[in-house]
């Protein structure tokens, strides 16, 4: 019987050839992690030593000054995607503000007799809500 005949009967079991093969490639591969493993460690630990800080409540600086500048370019989006209502409030010079959130903007707001005229409120100042 050749060894191509039909059916296969040879076990890779049995064939130390084919053992010492995978044996050299599966070392060949546990080296290969322990050199990564080297190299990444030094990273590794570090970013578990920042992870004891921030739970601990301390922020380095540089993290610190990157959430400030985070919050100064995106704070007001963000709070006009979370806010569901309007604030008023008069300004410096002495006049009154609305501050309405950016996801109100299918509402539009007037002044009677200033930019909305209506026969049923006639006076003028009185604030109008229109969508």
């Amino acid at each position: 019987m050749s060894f191509f005949e039909f059916p296969h009967t040879r076990t890779y079991d049995s064939d130390l050839g084919w053992l010492i093969k995978c044996c050299k490639s599966t070392g060949e591969a546990i080296e290969a992690l322990e050199k990564w493993k080297e190299e990444v460690q030094p990273q590794i630990d570090d970013f578990l030593a920042l992870w004891k800080l921030i739970e601990s409540g301390q922020l380095p600086p540089a993290i610190q000054n990157a959430i400030r500048e985070w919050m100064r370019i995106n704070a007001l989006d963000l709070v006009g995607e979370l806010v569901k209502s309007v604030y008023f409030g008069i300004t410096d010079a002495g006049y009154f503000v609305a501050y309405i959130p950016e996801n109100w903007e299918e509402i539009t707001f007037n002044t009677t007799e200033y930019d909305f005229h209506t026969d049923l409120q006639p006076q003028y100042g009185h604030l109008v809500l229109s969508y």
